[in-house]
């Protein structure tokens, strides 16, 4: 096995129980590290980052955990995010043949965005916020997702900004996650943006996701407090943010 496939399934591991834990970061994990690394394209590491947060999903929802999801925002949410998800895959497909810089930019940028916004956490509303935040926030997210699979940062800060429980917000984002990246693998595969190597990954990756999901909820949440789990991810996250934009711009 080449080394840059074992580093990635270390990162996939690592970015399973991270979102277990927290709700979000598997896909920002996974193409924020592995982009920095240039362990594959950015157009193969996005589809790997959607297809095995699809299986994340399944593991992190099951146990009627999925009950505690806000059914009415997510639906309001993928209106608009599923469409322009379409619009960030087609950016993606023709960037990546035009403009690899021009990705490793945006992705740079958008990891020092997630980090920075992070470190400014206000206080939950008082009230749950309108059904049209969660379309607006859509746009942005399934953009995103589209591009980098990373519809987290938008739709995170909204949900952790509710006044409902921790296990309501995860609950939906892993919702929410679980159908953006159906939607994205399979729009990908239909559009013939799947090869060997993407296909080889994900299949070496599904039953390590499963497996840290699976661990991680039962034996690993008491471990390490989520705050702590989330501000170390938001670290590397910096790190392979200035990386990337680094590259784009000495490139």
């Amino acid at each position: 096995m080449d080394f840059s496939w074992l580093w990635l399934l270390i990162i996939v591991a690592m970015g399973a129980y991270v979102q277990t834990v927290t709700g979000f970061g598997f896909g920002l994990l996974v193409m924020g590290v592995g982009g920095a690394l240039e362990l594959l394209s950015i157009a193969e590491l996005a589809f790997v980052a959607s297809s095995l947060s699809f299986f994340n999903g399944l593991s992190g929802l099951y146990g009627n955990v999925w009950r505690h999801a806000q059914f009415k925002a997510i639906g309001v949410f993928l209106i608009t995010a599923l469409p322009m998800s379409l619009v960030g895959l087609y950016w993606l497909e023709h960037l990546g043949a035009h403009a690899l810089n021009v990705l490793q930019g945006l992705l740079g940028c958008t990891m020092i965005l997630v980090c920075a916004a992070s470190l400014w956490r206000p206080e939950p509303r008082s009230t749950l916020s309108p059904q049209w935040h969660f379309g607006v926030c859509g746009v942005l997210a399934g953009i995103l997702s589209g591009l980098f699979s990373t519809a987290g940062p938008p739709i995170s800060y909204l949900m952790y900004r509710q006044p409902v429980p921790l296990i309501v917000i995860r609950a939906t984002l892993l919702s929410i996650f679980l159908v953006l990246a159906g939607f994205r693998s399979v729009t990908s595969i239909f559009g013939g943006m799947m090869n060997g190597t993407m296909f080889a990954i994900t299949v070496l990756g599904v039953p390590l996701v499963l497996f840290g999901s699976v661990i991680s909820r039962r034996y690993c949440l008491t471990l390490i407090k989520p705050d702590k789990v989330r501000r170390m991810a938001m670290c590397l996250l910096v790190l392979s943010g200035i990386s990337l934009l680094w590259k784009a711009i000495a490139a």
